[in-house]
């Protein structure tokens, strides 16, 4: 009964999150293209953005688990230490999203259904999947640090591209308002910010363990 609650509820979210990427990625580009860029970079700036990068993420981890749970790809995501990082990377999405992004525009129609299903529905509904479906193993506390060289191989990456191009796609790290001390510093906190949240979810897992 619980394997069939666990299939359903990965189906559920699976399909919400690509269906909210494959709108996205539809307006977007329309959009994109009618201010002269082209389709392909349209495609790279929706891919420069950390939110849809992890919500990329879990629509496919999810398939394949449901899908392709013993394939090599399948077999990676179901480890316990890949599903406990994309947690925490989809909680920094929703944080920063809610006490940051929000209040700064107002998406309307379809913008706003992807918005909200990407920062407001899917983080907290793959926390719980990873919360009462996945069996926790003894993560080490090293993962905390391990976890946090996906965002900064992200943030070498804007950075860099920013520096080019002059486009960066959140304000906290935009070169062209901030100086590159601000950005630096914002920067150090999130770290710091992904570590006590990685901490903690290691935590959890340990004491979801011993019970």
């Amino acid at each position: 009964m619980k394997q069939q609650l666990k299939s359903s509820y990965m189906a559920v979210l699976a399909i919400l999150v690509w269906l909210a990427l494959g709108i996205e990625f539809y307006i977007s580009t329309i959009k994109y293209m009618a201010e002269g860029r082209t389709f392909g970079g349209a495609i790279v700036q929706l891919l420069s953005f950390f939110t849809i990068q992890n919500n990329l993420l879990i629509a496919l981890s999810l398939t394949l688990l449901l899908l392709a749970p013993a394939s090599k790809w399948g077999r990676f995501f179901s480890k316990p230490s890949v599903l406990g990082g994309l947690s925490l990377y989809i909680i920094i999405v929703c944080v920063v999203y809610q006490l940051i992004l929000r209040k700064e525009h107002t998406q309307h129609g379809w913008f706003r259904f992807c918005d909200e299903v990407f920062h407001s529905i899917s983080p907290p509904m793959f926390v719980i999947f990873w919360l009462v479906f996945i069996t926790k193993d003894n993560v080490p506390w090293s993962k905390a640090f391990t976890w946090l060289i996906y965002p900064f191989i992200y943030f070498i990456y804007i950075i860099t591209r920013g520096t080019f191009t002059g486009y960066y796609p959140y304000s906290f790290i935009d070169g062209n308002k901030l100086t590159y001390a601000q950005i630096g510093i914002n920067f150090v906190l999130l770290l710091i910010t992904f570590l006590i949240i990685g901490f903690g979810l290691i935590g959890i897992s340990r004491l979801a363990k011993r019970n």
